[in-house]
């Protein structure tokens, strides 16, 4: 995996150091074969536009132009905010890093799509119905009519209501940067990821 700096960046070996080590931490039990179609890390200063392209319930595309703090382009390229970097892996639920780690584990078999290769031994169709439920669930709770928000805060961010690729990669940082309230929102999700990650993360177990 090499490193590039864009937008006027020198390159710095400590970025580069943190970046990596925070990488490693979902493949730290799984191995780094699950990277093997990570090539390159290109480091932008901050926030950078980005196109958007959403199909909604009733198939239409919705074309937009969106804030990103990193992107994962399937020809191996990892984006990462030069900010966001110094912003992740501090305990407070956010971690860029292993968001777009778990973009890269998400496509290892071709497709994006809040599933990974699972390992053998995992029920496919448990983690299905898991996922499914609690993301249609995130969704009524943050983008549905307004009683049904009320009262009811969540740990995740609103993007990982946006699509199902997107609440695996919120759930993996929110794994690993909070998991005891990971698990005490949607355990089952927790014990999935615990399951596929082979790690589990929360600090009262022994």
């Amino acid at each position: 995996m090499q490193f590039r700096w864009a937008g006027g960046l020198e390159a710095r070996e400590d970025v580069a150091a943190s970046a990596s080590l925070l990488a490693c931490l979902p493949v730290l039990e799984i191995g780094l074969k699950w990277y093997r179609r990570w090539r390159t890390v290109l480091i932008v200063p901050r926030h950078y536009k980005t196109p958007s392209i959403e199909v909604d319930e009733a198939g239409v595309v919705h074309e937009s132009v969106v804030d990103a703090a990193g992107e994962f382009a399937e020809i191996g390229t990892v984006v990462l905010s030069l900010r966001d970097i110094r912003s992740s892996g501090t305990g407070s639920g956010y971690n860029v890093i292993v968001h777009e780690a778990a973009h890269v584990l998400d496509a290892a078999d071709g497709a994006l799509n809040g599933i990974p290769p699972l390992h053998k031994g995992m029920d496919a169709s448990r983690w299905t119905a898991v996922f499914s439920s609690a993301y249609e669930d995130l969704q009524r709770r943050i983008i549905g009519p307004a009683r049904a928000r009320a009262n009811k805060r969540s740990v995740f961010d609103p993007q990982a209501a946006e699509a199902p690729e997107e609440f695996f990669a919120v759930a993996s940082e929110l794994f690993f940067e909070l998991p005891r309230r990971l698990h005490a929102e949607y355990p089952e999700v927790y014990d999935e990821l615990a399951a596929f990650y082979r790690q589990d993360r929360r600090p009262d177990k022994t």
